[in-house]
């Protein structure tokens, strides 16, 4: 969480270029508005937080504060283990939802303090028209570096006419105030540490907006929070992974839609004592990967209804199941073993 020097930014116009040279018009008219949405494109890997050039997805920048970038590539950086790396980095352990990459920030600590990341769209908005949004959000926490150990409500999404690129210096602005409204918001507190979590809606346009922007834009008062552990936290912090915005039905995924594999049935347990580990409630033809803390498979199965893996040799600590349905759907689980 750092504040760092502005670089402006220019709308990126290969989608629009790309649709000029083909007829298929409707498949033109449904692309994600977006740009980057999953934060794959990068200039170079990440070696430094709060979207340094360098350390930022291509087209978005921060538009308050400090949030991070964070990639797999940064990992061969240096040869070490990188804070800014995918899926053991500074803040948490995590895999990205789409792709290798996902952007974090702090969507709450005290006096209103926000971090928020924004991006030209592709294309303005068209007043009048109904849009549709989705992103999946994850809360951070337990990382190699930080352990941030609250959570809120208010993952949102807000789009606005003009940028507004953070430039200042600790203790300078201008901030970029709480409107106490965003256009497609999650008033529920998200605790999950494991899953991804998928948050949509729609809206009709009021204005030919430019910009979109991700964060908390509530202020204190109508932020809700929990606290895991007594005493101070540093934030409560979340990812953001696979932004979506269209005028098209079905383009975005919908949290109303199917659940993911395993939201209701699938459990996980550690028993005999730390000696092994009981997979429940998984259709035929899944299979399951273990990781440890430091990224590296440690086992490998077939999961049909149930498994039974023995985990006696495994050294104490924290563990990652994925789970892969036969339909493609992907699911992950954190466990510990401790003797």
């Amino acid at each position: 969480m750092h504040r760092i020097h502005k670089r402006s930014s220019a709308v990126p116009a290969l989608w629009a270029m790309a649709c000029l040279f083909f007829l298929a018009l409707p498949r033109c008219e449904a692309q994600n508005l977006v740009p980057n949405p999953s934060f794959e494109l990068t200039d170079s890997c990440p070696a430094s937080a709060g979207f340094n050039d360098g350390a930022r997805p291509l087209y978005w920048h921060r538009w308050d504060q400090s949030p991070e970038y964070f990639h797999a590539c940064a990992g061969d950086v240096g040869g070490i283990d990188s804070l800014w790396d995918v899926p053991l980095n500074g803040f948490t352990w995590q895999y990205a939802h789409n792709g290798d990459a996902y952007v974090g920030m702090g969507l709450y600590t005290v006096d209103d303090f926000r971090e928020l990341v924004g991006a030209p769209l592709i294309e303005p908005l068209v007043v009048g028209q109904t849009y549709y949004v989705s992103y999946w959000v994850n809360l951070a926490t337990e990382g190699s570096y930080y352990w941030l150990r609250w959570a809120c409500n208010n993952q949102g999404v807000l789009f606005t006419m003009d940028e507004h690129i953070w430039s200042g210096q600790t203790g300078s602005g201008p901030e970029f105030a709480p409107r106490n409204y965003a256009h497609v918001n999650n008033p529920t507190i998200i605790t999950d540490t494991a899953n991804w979590t998928l948050v949509s809606g729609s809206f009709v346009a009021d204005s030919a907006y430019r910009y979109i922007v991700l964060g908390n834009f509530f202020n204190d008062a109508l932020t809700d929070t929990v606290h895991f552990t007594p005493g101070p936290s540093a934030a409560a912090y979340y990812l953001y992974d696979a932004i979506c915005v269209s005028p098209t039905p079905g383009e975005c995924p919908t949290a109303t839609g199917l659940p993911e594999l395993g939201q209701a049935t699938l459990a996980v347990r550690v028993g005999g004592g730390g000696q092994w580990l009981q997979v429940d409630g998984v259709d035929a033809g899944a299979n399951g990967w273990v990781y440890d803390a430091g990224g590296r498979l440690v086992a490998q199965f077939a999961l049909n209804g149930s498994a039974t893996q023995p985990i006696g040799h495994w050294p104490e600590g924290v563990y990652v199941l994925r789970v892969q349905g036969r339909t493609g759907s992907i699911w992950h689980e954190k466990f510990v073993v401790m003797r």
